[in-house]
């Protein structure tokens, strides 16, 4: 528990460590490959959530939302454990990064946790060609079903006429047989 103590104090602390560009023989080339990927991938790890975001906020209704986020969260943590690799050339703080790398597993547990949880549902998904299908069949019903309506509002009219004539021959043999 000390060491957990001490780790907290002194998170912010970089003197028990030198900058990275003081560790081993960094060749100028070696150390700004090192450095600039890092950046490259932490601009990348960064502008994926927010393609991410832009998606989600089109598309509201997209199935699995939490997962989104988890992805998102756990993309933004990969690229920061790359940009603080980058800062450790001159700012040597391995404690920072420690917690950094730590939260990551965290999230990236979680994530993993919800992914499993949601497959079985994420599997019952249908394709877009089955709910095209479904779809079709479903517009093939409806048309059956207004050509059935169809012709049934024309036996009724067709009744009605039949019936309405029964009636005016009735009235008619009635008032006959009345001497009207």
């Amino acid at each position: 528990m000390d060491q957990i103590i001490d780790f907290i104090k002194n998170l912010g602390k970089t003197s028990d460590w030198p900058a990275r560009w003081n560790c081993g023989t960094w060749s100028d080339f070696h150390g700004w490959l090192y450095i600039s990927s890092d950046l490259a991938i932490w601009m990348a790890y960064f502008a994926i959530p927010v393609i991410l975001i832009w998606f989600i906020q089109r598309k509201p209704d997209v199935p699995f939302l939490p997962i989104f986020w988890l992805f998102g969260a756990f993309i933004i943590l990969c690229g920061s454990t790359h940009l603080i690799d980058a800062i450790i050339f001159w700012w040597p703080n391995y404690r920072i990064s420690a917690l950094i790398r730590f939260v990551t597993a965290a999230v990236s547990w979680i994530t993993v946790i919800v992914l499993i949880k949601d497959l079985p549902k994420a599997l019952n998904l249908k394709s877009a060609s089955a709910l095209e299908a479904e779809i079709a069949k479903r517009k093939q019903s409806e048309e059956e079903l207004l050509t059935l309506n169809q012709r049934l509002e024309k036996t009724i009219s067709l009744m009605s006429d039949r019936e309405h004539k029964i009636a005016l021959m009735k009235e008619v043999i009635r008032m006959l047989k009345s001497g009207a």
